[in-house]
């Protein structure tokens, strides 16, 4: 009876909404470093995108990962811990992203009385600068039938900006085929529902994106690529794509390109008990920004538990 009644009130304030076309890019801004290396594909459970890629998880552990985008303009930071249960995993993760030293330029114009913006009517001693803080939860699980896993994710954030603030809640739907050892297929909804309730009484909401991809994985060598758009006009055409090559047993090189950026790279050295990942990401040549850095940790509680038994007098 609570989510009927949580359904009702969901949908009541939805009919008053109104759609807008940016801005809702906070959780996926927070790619870790494996995912940016090859060039944003959804590899890595971890990076929280694709749900169903839970599937892939083994053991109990616990990641960090810290974006400096665009050298310095922004910070994406998540942290996060995967339960191996043991129906399913339980994946849970708390990300932020914080922009600093925003020109607010509301009071710079000073109108002479024709309301037409000119240079001279511009004082720059009323230029402020303001800054915006998101942050987020992700949790996320899965459920198998047969050959196909499908996973969710539920997303509530937070957002505070000037001296206004918004709450608003999303979720995801995902699945993943594998027909055969070496091919993987996934289709992935992010923002099935979504919605942003702003403290002046707005309500803004985001089309829904799919994306649909393969993966092809090699003795040495894996090779992956997706697409896809938001369910509306005039968007454009998503792609990421990248490979990832297991130099030795401890040791992966990473490559890629999409339409974000103009190529990608990445390394990655996993040990017994952490792993860590780095990604340098370089947007396109008409972008007026400089390349941003990803770094990735993991650790692994089982085998860190392991040491720690054969340790223990």
């Amino acid at each position: 009876m609570v989510y009927k009644f949580f359904l009702c009130i969901l949908f009541i304030n939805l009919l008053g909404a109104y759609n807008v076309k940016y801005g809702g890019e906070f959780y996926m801004d927070g790619q870790n470093a494996r995912n940016a290396g090859m060039g944003g594909y959804s590899v890595s459970f971890s990076d929280g995108s694709n749900p169903a890629l839970l599937v892939h998880s083994s053991e109990p552990s616990v990641h960090f990962s810290h974006k400096n985008k665009f050298t310095g303009l922004a910070d994406v930071n998540s942290f996060s811990y995967l339960y191996q249960g043991e129906n399913s995993p339980i994946f849970a993760s708390l990300l932020s992203r914080t922009v600093k030293h925003i020109p607010d330029t509301r009071s710079a114009w000073v109108d002479d009385g024709d309301s037409t913006p000119e240079i001279g009517e511009i004082n720059y001693f009323n230029i402020e600068e303001i800054s915006q803080q998101e942050i987020g939860v992700k949790i996320a699980s899965i459920r198998t039938y047969n050959q196909i896993i499908f996973g969710i994710n539920v997303k509530p954030f937070y957002t505070g900006l000037a001296e206004y603030n918004a709450w608003g809640l999303s979720g995801d739907i995902a699945a993943i085929y594998n027909p055969f050892n070496k091919y993987e297929f996934s289709l992935r909804i992010e923002d099935i529902i979504n919605f942003k309730s702003w403290n002046t009484g707005t309500i803004e909401t985001f089309r829904p994106l799919i994306t649909a991809g393969v993966r092809i994985q090699f003795s040495s060598l894996m090779f992956g690529f997706e697409s896809g758009s938001r369910v509306e006009e005039h968007t454009r055409l998503n792609y990421h794509t990248g490979v990832e090559f297991k130099q030795h047993e401890n040791l992966f090189l990473r490559a890629g390109i999409s339409n974000d950026s103009k190529f990608s790279v990445g390394i990655g050295i996993h040990l017994t008990m952490v792993g860590i990942d780095y990604a340098y990401v370089q947007p396109p040549k008409d972008y007026p920004l400089d390349g941003s850095h990803i770094i990735s940790t993991s650790f692994y509680l089982e085998k860190l538990n392991q040491i720690k038994g054969k340790i223990t007098p």
